[in-house]
């Protein structure tokens, strides 16, 4: 059994925040929050284990871990080992790469298929200018660690900041290449996500152009299941993606996941916080799988495209966004 909803889209795969954007050691200039930690009430390792065993049984099949920095809980191994026994086909990570080098073999041993790993620079001044720490060359340990472990395709998330990191797509093509290039990596150009509208106006730039030029580069080029994103393969094996989330309504219709945040409800869309279904509040009230399962069902029901062939740009987006979860 597989639920679809009223726009015919089955949902097949669920992206749980595993704490919230406050609990991360970055403090990313694209993410509001800025590294900020602060106490939540966050859902358990038995929790988690009990609704993925539910959404399983109704055709959720691959999971995606997130946050904040999913990797700064704890209990991070236990939460993937008890995830991967339910049987789900695929479980996949997305990190800022701090701690993978103690971590990536562990996870792997636990069951973690795929890992996405934030490099949103290769020069270190920027990558500081970025994330607010100096941590680059930790997370190119981190990403040659998840390549040693198997984590393939290991994904290089990089968000285009304009004026700021546009300029090293070439160098990125390359650092992908020495990596093995599509045999163990993919980069994803990542489209800036309209948090907050001054900041949007000053970095955000639109993929088109650069697309372009990839695609006269490739040798060839497909379509992703999920969002329809297209990925196209360079002469050198390298594979570049791109992720276009802002007005672009083949990225809704395409999406086949339900997004879970770390306080226990169900997020039907990526760009609202005012749908929001809550479920932790009846697994903690002692209520029955079936209740969760009427919560899920209802979640689905309100799925929308947020992005309609006619949308409006000069929709104010800012009020919409919820700010408590990674915007990548």
């Amino acid at each position: 059994m597989v639920l679809v909803d009223r726009f015919g889209r089955p949902i097949v795969g669920a992206r749980i925040s595993l704490n919230s954007s406050f609990h991360c050691n970055f403090k990313c200039i694209f993410c509001h929050r800025e590294g900020i930690f602060k106490g939540s009430q966050i859902m358990t390792a038995d929790e988690i284990e009990r609704v993925v065993s539910i959404l399983h049984k109704l055709g959720v099949k691959y999971i995606k871990l997130t946050g904040g920095e999913p990797l700064l809980r704890k209990d991070i191994i236990e939460i993937v080992r008890r995830i991967k026994s339910i049987g789900i086909d695929e479980i996949s990570i997305t990190t800022n790469g701090t701690e993978l080098d103690i971590l990536a073999h562990k996870l792997r041993d636990a069951g973690l298929n795929r890992i996405n790993i934030s490099i949103h620079s290769l020069k270190r001044w920027k990558f500081y200018l970025i994330t607010g720490v100096d941590m680059l060359e930790r997370v190119k340990k981190g990403i040659e660690e998840s390549i040693d472990a198997g984590l393939y395709p290991v994904k290089l998330n990089f968000v285009i900041l304009k004026d700021l990191n546009d300029g090293e797509i070439s160098d990125l093509i390359e650092y992908s290449y020495k990596l093995g290039g599509g045999d163990t990596n993919i980069i994803q150009l990542i489209e800036l996500i309209n948090i907050n509208p001054k900041f949007y106006r000053a970095y955000h730039r639109p993929l088109d152009d650069i697309e372009e030029w990839i695609r006269k580069k490739a040798v060839s080029m497909r379509r992703r299941r999920l969002h329809n994103r297209p990925q196209y393969t360079l002469d050198n094996g390298v594979i570049v993606e791109f992720v276009k989330p802002m007005y672009n309504p083949t990225f809704c219709m395409g999406n086949d996941r339900i997004r879970i945040t770390y306080d226990g409800k169900f997020k039907p869309c990526l760009l609202r916080s005012d749908n929001h279904v809550d479920f932790l509040k009846v697994m903690r009230n002692g209520g029955g799988d079936s209740e969760i399962i009427d919560r899920f069902i209802e979640a689905v029901n309100r799925r929308e495209p947020f992005f309609k062939q006619e949308f409006d740009k000069s929709f104010n987006i800012g009020s919409y966004i919820d700010y408590s979860v990674c915007p990548i």
